[in-house]
């Protein structure tokens, strides 16, 4: 190989060198401006990020300033609210007290106005007639499984007892029980579906309310008599608490329902004072019912026991 051949591959390879150094420089340059962008970038986002941490801090410091306000602000709408409460609890009690008394006075404008002949109607249905082997008196159905109350003194002595009902059948009858305290007994024919009467609160009674007895005065059957409330609360000896009205009561009375202007018992005719007109007793209604459910109960669950 001459000289001249030298000089050529020397040129080569020199060449290649320049080529390859400036490759190598030209990368260089580009990952300088690569590193100088991504710094720059990486700066403005430093600063995006400080502008936002400065601006939540100053938004966490106007919180922190504020929520002692708004705490105090809160418990004074609580308090507020509270009170708003109170009142509203208080309108709703007055106001059910004013509908009460409005009540009242409707059912007695209503009772001391009535008609009775629709109530006598539907009444006389669930009155029956008593007779013993020693008189008679009167009760009424208080259940459609055919239970019965009356007074207790009218089944006290008997040792034999029909009852008659309104369409002038005869059944026999089943003694449940009995309280000679309240003078009430609870009796039981066979059969169902019969016609009975509910009862009202004895405690909203009202003195010059009208009121229609039902009941068998002399072996008069199913014999209707009307009066008005004499006076409420009357208490006997043994505590029971009684109606006094006009309403005549008389053998063959005793058990049967006084009835008020909306069909309801109020009460039991129970008594009368001797020689004096005008002044009979019914006993409260309250005390008849929860004596009746009672006794019911009692007869019921023993029914079921043995079936």
């Amino acid at each position: 190989m001459n000289r001249k051949h030298h000089f050529i591959y020397g040129g080569i390879a020199l060449l290649i060198v320049l080529i390859f150094s400036g490759i190598e420089i030209w990368q260089t340059n580009e990952f300088k401006a690569s590193l100088a962008t991504e710094s720059s970038l990486r700066q403005q986002q430093l600063k995006q990020e400080e502008s936002a941490r400065i601006v939540l801090e100053d938004r966490l410091n106007l919180i922190e300033k504020a929520l002692p306000q708004l705490e105090k602000n809160l418990q004074e709408k609580e308090t507020q609210i509270a009170g708003l409460s109170g009142q509203l609890e208080q309108v709703k009690l007055d106001s059910q007290i004013e509908l009460d008394k409005l009540s009242q006075k409707i059912t007695t404008l209503k009772a001391n106005n009535a008609d009775f002949s629709e109530v006598i109607e539907q009444t006389i249905p669930a009155v029956v007639s008593i007779r013993t082997n020693h008189g008679s008196g009167s009760g009424f159905f208080v259940d459609s499984r055919g239970y019965i109350l009356t007074n207790n003194h009218v089944m006290a002595e008997a040792t034999a007892a029909t009852i008659v009902t309104s369409d002038g059948k005869e059944h026999g009858v089943y003694f449940i029980g009995a309280s000679s305290n309240k003078d009430l007994a609870l009796l039981r024919i066979d059969g169902s579906n019969y016609d009975y009467l509910s009862f009202a609160d004895s405690n909203k009674v009202s003195v010059g309310e009208r009121v229609i007895a039902v009941g068998n005065p002399g072996g008069l059957d199913f014999t209707v008599t009307q009066g008005i409330i004499s006076a409420v609360d009357r208490i006997d000896q043994s505590g029971n608490s009684f109606l006094q009205i006009d309403v005549p009561i008389n053998p063959g009375n005793s058990g049967g329902p006084l009835v008020n202007a909306n069909g309801e018992v109020i009460g039991i005719n129970t008594k009368k004072i001797s020689s004096f007109e005008g002044i009979g007793f019914a006993l409260e209604s309250n005390i008849a019912e929860s004596f009746a459910e009672e006794v019911m109960q009692k007869d019921l669950d023993a029914q079921t026991v043995k079936s």
